[in-house]
């Protein structure tokens, strides 16, 4: 399964790790992947992932008027986030949100910069190592809505700017030169899965990368093996049959630990989304993580 012979060498034996992204980690299908990977092939090391994405959020600060609420920001949580989790390693992913949907804005991609360096710098300040990802593709052909010539005032998620990748595009080179300048590692989530449609949009002319925005579970395998590779320098053969569908004992109940987790952790920081997860609190969220975990390693020594 394994292609890298000395992946080990990379895939540290205890570390806290921590998500902060919108709405695409919220639904954290990527982490709960990682997760399943490292349970079945690394079963004696304790990676906790933890996911802290919360929906519509940017790092900007940024906000179109036609939203149904202020969008969130992750520096109003931020602090709280790294007080309750801390973490040994931080992911973020963001920008697909930040841009809102319009052309290209000096003045927005502007606010994108600081705030990501602003994230950066306070994470840093932790002890905590970064990792940035570039925001995922936007695909136009994909969407729901109609897409938007240059020029207007005003665009929405339902009514974006029709080169609304090429905008992204720009924030994701950023990121890498970035990155690159200041020493941390990048995932390329964008090029990756770029190919990715392409590739589906061969084989079948009318297919829909979901909304255009959110992937769906084998795109988000896709940003998983991206992480994979860029982070903990494994390259997977094959795509695991746990990641084709959520059939089996072991996925199932990957899921359903990832989901009591995901919905506590997200709770118990707080955000200033209106939508609120049902959740536990964490310390009981936690024990049932525990008790789940038990099935999980059973599930994974039988498949």
């Amino acid at each position: 399964m394994m292609h890298t012979p000395d992946d080990q060498l990379k895939v540290p034996e205890r570390k806290r790790i921590v998500f902060l992204g919108d709405s695409i980690t919220e639904n954290g299908a990527y982490i709960r992947y990682l997760d399943a990977y490292f349970l079945q092939h690394f079963p004696n090391h304790s990676l906790e992932l933890i996911n802290l994405g919360v929906s519509s959020e940017t790092v900007a600060g940024t906000n179109e008027p036609s939203h149904p609420f202020p969008r969130p920001c992750l520096h109003e949580r931020l602090e709280r986030a790294l007080e309750e989790s801390k973490p040994d390693w931080v992911f973020l992913c963001y920008g697909m949100n930040d841009g809102i949907y319009h052309s290209f804005s000096e003045e927005r991609f502007a606010l994108f910069r600081n705030g990501m360096k602003k994230a950066v710098e306070r994470i840093g300040q932790t002890g905590a190592r970064v990792i940035l990802m570039t925001p995922p593709p936007y695909d136009v052909l994909s969407i729901n809505g109609e897409a938007q010539p240059d020029g207007l005032q005003e665009y929405a998620f339902e009514t974006p700017y029709r080169d609304y990748n090429g905008v992204l595009g720009k924030y994701a080179n950023w990121v890498t030169e970035y990155g690159a300048e200041q020493g941390y590692t990048v995932v390329n989530l964008r090029e990756p899965m770029m190919s990715f449609i392409a590739g589906r949009r061969e084989t079948d002319p009318a297919y829909k990368y979901n909304d255009g925005v959110h992937p769906e579970d084998d795109g988000h395998w896709v940003m998983a093996r991206a992480i994979l590779s860029d982070v903990f320098g494994i390259e997977p053969e094959r795509t695991p049959e746990w990641a084709k569908s959520m059939d089996g004992d072991f996925i199932r109940a990957v899921s359903r630990r990832r989901d009591v987790l995901n919905a506590a952790w997200r709770e118990h920081v707080g955000h200033s989304n209106p939508d609120k997860f049902e959740a536990l609190p964490l310390a009981d969220a936690l024990r049932l993580a525990d008790s789940i975990l038990e099935d999980i390693r059973m599930a994974a020594e039988q498949a």
